[in-house]
């Protein structure tokens, strides 16, 4: 016994529809993990921990982390930010002076070598 012509095309519209709503509401690999926008600091690697997020309004101030941060992710930021493992923004480790700190791009994420405690943004070239 054969369906009629339209029935067979209801059942598969039907069950292309459920297909695609199927795959339409999947949430991407990896979305719920993304990095969000702006300039962000983590108290643990990998983007773990506490989340910081930045403060980019005033270039050229001095800003002291709450606690070390281990971690960045950087997705559009207005400029680029130089990170300190001293506080107040000196250069140098907190065992030697020198000319060590990092610098954050506009997009780019990862550790740091070692706990970061002050920052400064860039001023815009």
């Amino acid at each position: 016994m054969s369906l009629p012509r339209s029935r067979t095309a209801l059942l598969a519209a039907a069950a292309l529809g459920s297909v695609l709503l199927c795959v339409g509401s999947a949430v991407p690999a990896g979305a719920a993990d993304a990095p969000q926008l702006g300039l962000r600091f983590y108290s643990g690697p990998d983007r773990t921990g506490t989340e910081w997020v930045l403060d980019h309004s005033e270039p050229g101030i001095c800003y002291e982390l709450p606690a070390a941060a281990r971690s960045f992710s950087a997705i559009a930021t207005p400029s680029p930010t130089d990170v300190y493992f001293t506080s107040d923004c000196r250069t140098g480790t907190p065992d030697a002076p020198g000319d060590w700190h990092y610098v954050v791009g506009t997009l780019n994420q990862g550790n740091f070598p070692l706990p970061a405690l002050s920052y400064r943004v860039r001023a815009e070239a």
